[in-house]
């Protein structure tokens, strides 16, 4: 079976090194193009280096290939007869271009394999841009120090990103509060809470990852009751959204009463706590559960639940052979 792949290779990072992998342990022959100096004016590292450091790693494999300098996406794709590609899912479009301009000339359709994102130690994709600029290095680790914003100032949002963010990551990260409005009804019901935890997110810039929190009742048609919940959204630097939700739990009746009439649940559960600003303290999770539970924990489980597509992204990823 005939395998091609195509790229820079540039540092030779763990990305390619997957990909390379999957190449030779699928085809009997393995045709690599690495991408000239003037196709990508951005390139550190010449093509003959790169070609080089593709050939000595290969060699490994101990199977047939050929490296060739290419000037663009097709390379001898559209003059040569190939059974298979091997593409990251950045570059599964290239092949797709590439298919559709074999069947204008009369050449069979390649199948395309697409293998799954590969990780950095902060769980974002390895890339040779984010080593160019320090920020890992090619086997992945981080180098610099992470930032990670919050879409609030709300010191029990901004410690529950801190409580799991350090549970999971085991280098420098800098938590950023930032006061962004969810544009959303002071009290979110349903689908508003879910939206006001987007937004907040999406309004950050300039950070690896942008996270939003917010709480809203959810109404179970079952039990007859309205379920408090909150809801996070993880937006990465890459675009790739995450979403969670913490457990829920229900109000004493005099609480919803309130709600039902205007007023905020925050504002209910002080009037009903006697505890000003408690939204900002235990919490009304901690007030009932009588310190059970606070509202920092509260939260963090569904900051947990949305990094979860993050921790296991490769069974997230279905598309991939």
């Amino acid at each position: 079976m005939k395998v091609v792949i195509g790229g820079t290779f540039e540092y030779l990072h763990t990305g390619h090194r997957k990909l390379i992998e999957k190449a030779f342990k699928l085809g009997d022959f393995v045709l690599i193009g690495i991408t000239s100096d003037e196709f990508k004016g951005d390139v550190k590292i010449k093509f003959q280096e790169r070609k080089k450091a593709v050939e000595k790693y290969v060699s490994k494999f101990g199977k047939p290939y050929r490296v060739v300098e290419i000037n663009d996406i097709f390379g001898p794709t559209l003059e040569e007869d190939f059974d298979v590609i091997v593409v990251s899912k950045e570059t599964k479009k290239n092949a797709e271009k590439i298919n559709s301009e074999r069947k204008k000339r009369g050449l069979k359709e390649m199948k395309i394999v697409t293998i799954p994102t590969v990780l950095a130690e902060d769980l974002l994709p390895v890339t040779s841009t984010r080593i160019k600029k320090g920020e890992i290095n090619e086997y992945g680790k981080r180098i610099a120090k992470m930032k990670v914003k919050i879409g609030s100032e709300n010191p029990s949002k901004v410690n529950a990103v801190k409580i799991v963010f350090s549970r999971i990551f085991k280098f420098p990260i800098e938590f950023i509060p930032v006061k962004t409005e969810p544009d959303v009804p002071p009290q979110p019901f349903e689908e508003d809470t879910i939206r006001g935890a987007i937004n907040r997110a999406s309004k950050l810039k300039d950070c690896d990852y942008c996270i939003g929190i917010e709480a809203g009742l959810f109404w179970d048609s079952d039990v007859k009751r309205y379920f408090d919940r909150a809801y996070c959204a993880i937006l990465d630097k890459f675009g790739y959204l995450t979403l969670g939700h913490s457990g829920g739990f229900y109000y004493p009746p005099p609480v919803i009463g309130m709600v039902k009439n205007g007023i905020e649940v925050g504002d209910a559960m002080e009037k009903i706590s006697g505890i000003k600003e408690i939204k900002k303290k235990m919490g009304a999770i901690g007030f009932l559960s009588k310190g059970l539970i606070n509202r920092d924990e509260f939260n963090s489980q569904a900051v947990i639940m949305a990094m979860i597509p993050r921790i296991s992204r490769e069974l997230y990823e279905v598309n991939h052979c």
